[in-house]
């Protein structure tokens, strides 16, 4: 007998298999993906408006926004064309490697699933394609991006504002220096959202 004897065994109950789970529909697994990849092309142009407003102090420009997020929904269509391909790829792949035996190596479940993930990737694809060239959808992102930068950098902007609001400047040079800081803080259209949010700059 060991030093400090057998451990005992604790019942653990009998291993009872889960019941299957249905796959979600092909149609809400696709308005779902949509939403995040609004989401994606939202991230992409805030942060084009905050690089383009405190590095390359650039003007705001909405259509080039909006030029912008339809690029990056067909790209993201073109990721999931190339998914699809893909997926049917393989699957004609393993049939052909299947014609020359006696059975399948294939489960039929198996079969179902990858004509199910390429409809998926098809469709994805499509939806895409579809907000890239809807106008208003493209309009809305771009405003929703501005919210966003804003909602992000407009603390500093107001911050940097109020410092410079408390110096006081003898020299002859300071109207033009104001004008310059002004312009570097407010290099985007961002006036108009503060005043959205009742902040006065």
């Amino acid at each position: 007998m060991g030093l400090f004897g057998r451990k005992k065994r604790v019942y653990l109950g009998e291993y009872v298999e889960p019941a299957p789970v249905e796959p979600p529909p092909v149609e809400r697994v696709v308005h779902e993906g949509a939403l995040i990849g609004e989401s994606v092309v939202r991230l992409v142009l805030r942060n084009r408006v905050i690089v383009d407003a405190l590095r390359e102090h650039k003007d705001l420009d909405r259509p080039g926004l909006a030029q912008l997020a339809a690029v990056e929904l067909e790209r993201l269509a073109q990721h999931e064309r190339e998914s699809a391909e893909r997926v049917q790829g393989r699957r004609e792949r393993q049939e052909a490697a299947d014609a020359t035996r006696k059975r399948s190596a294939l489960d039929p479940d198996d079969i179902e699933e990858s004509h199910r993930r390429e409809r998926l990737h098809r469709e994805m694809a499509d939806a895409f394609v579809t907000r890239a060239t809807d106008g208003a959808l493209l309009d809305s992102l771009v405003e929703r991006s501005l919210e966003e930068a804003w909602s992000e950098i407009g603390p500093v902007f107001l911050e940097r504002a109020g410092e410079q609001s408390l110096v006081v400047d003898r020299d002859s040079r300071y109207e033009q220096e104001r004008v310059d800081r002004v312009g570097t803080l407010l290099a985007l259209d961002l006036t108009k959202l503060a005043i959205e949010r009742g902040v006065e700059l």
